[in-house]
């Protein structure tokens, strides 16, 4: 089944998202596919060990393999004891025996460090990501990454400086948690302390996209880098001028104000109204009063409309999941 077919099954396929920008604090990145172009690393060190080993080993859709790999990625087991599985599996119950000798060691270190070259090489940080990412920074928001991965990828990451650029991270290794587990993103939220509509989260995965936005959390699907500006851009926060979570809020503010002092004004032309009517032989002192009054609340009112129109326009979008 290919992305496409996935995500037109999946529950929020085609579904809009209401967005209130001035609600929105987190933006929650995942790394591969996102940040930085996807791999195939271990794919290709599957491949190396059956050439060089002589053997058959399954892909990643293999149960056993599958199996492997999560508890890989949930820091259960290590990238070291992850070969020596693979080794104990399918290398040494096929060697050929002759007479005492023992069965031949794989050196496993030498593997560890090849999976460690293969994954640097092939690595690089996108420098448009790392772009918008500074902005949202500057524009006043927290970002964070949320990436499934384990130890060895993670170290080289590190080293490099990669995570540098997040305020939080939470690596699927050290936390013990994978996507699409609805644990992570319910552990994610209660360690950023916040709630899901206050965040936005960016996966290239359909499946991880789906818990998430189950539990209330924004979610862009990430396809190419382009696609990606024009999803922002519709979500309304398209330019990211700095300071733009503080400009939002200020707006916002504003039109609550606003709103706080047209329902004052109305509540007291209402009162006034009342009064005007019930008494007989309404003098021109009564009637002025009356009519400031209602002068006072029709331009409360007007305020009110422009700035209501204003928050529409500015402060809610609604994006369509695709």
């Amino acid at each position: 089944m290919n992305n496409k077919e996935e995500l037109e099954k999946s529950k929020i396929y085609g579904k809009k998202q209401k967005v209130r920008l001035y609600k929105i604090k987190h933006f929650i990145f995942d790394f591969g596919g996102v940040i930085i172009e996807k791999t195939f690393v271990l794919k290709n060190l599957l491949d190396m060990l059956e050439a060089d080993l002589n053997v058959s080993i399954p892909r990643l859709e293999d149960p056993y393999i599958r199996k492997l790999k999560r508890k890989l990625s949930s820091g259960r087991i290590s990238s070291r004891l992850f070969l020596e599985k693979i080794f104990e599996k399918f290398y040494y119950p096929f060697q050929k025996k002759s007479g005492t000798l023992p069965s031949k060691i794989v050196n496993v270190e030498y593997y560890l460090e090849l999976w460690f070259d293969l994954y640097s090489q092939v690595t690089q940080v996108s420098v448009d990501m790392a772009e918008i990412i500074e902005r949202l920074h500057q524009a006043g928001y927290v970002v964070s990454l949320m990436s499934n991965t384990h130890d060895i990828h993670a170290r080289s990451n590190m080293l490099r400086g990669f995570y540098d650029i997040f305020d939080n991270i939470f690596l699927s290794n050290e936390i013990g948690l994978i996507k699409p587990d609805m644990d992570k993103y319910k552990y994610v939220i209660k360690k950023l302390d916040t709630k899901p509509k206050k965040c936005v989260f960016i996966d290239d995965k359909i499946q991880n996209l789906v818990p998430a936005r189950e539990l209330g959390i924004i979610v862009i699907r990430f396809e190419s880098f382009e696609e990606f500006k024009l999803k922002i851009k519709e979500l309304g926060i398209g330019e990211i001028s700095k300071n733009l979570r503080n400009d939002i809020r200020l707006q916002y503010k504003k039109y609550k104000k606003t709103k706080k002092r047209y329902n004052k004004a109305k509540k007291e032309y209402k009162e006034a109204k009342k009064e005007y009517l019930k008494k007989k032989g309404k003098s021109l002192k009564r009637r002025l009063e009356f009519q400031r009054k209602r002068a006072y609340y029709s331009k409360r009112k007007t305020e009110y409309k422009k700035e209501k129109d204003k928050k529409k326009q500015d402060l809610i979008s609604k994006i369509k999941i695709t």
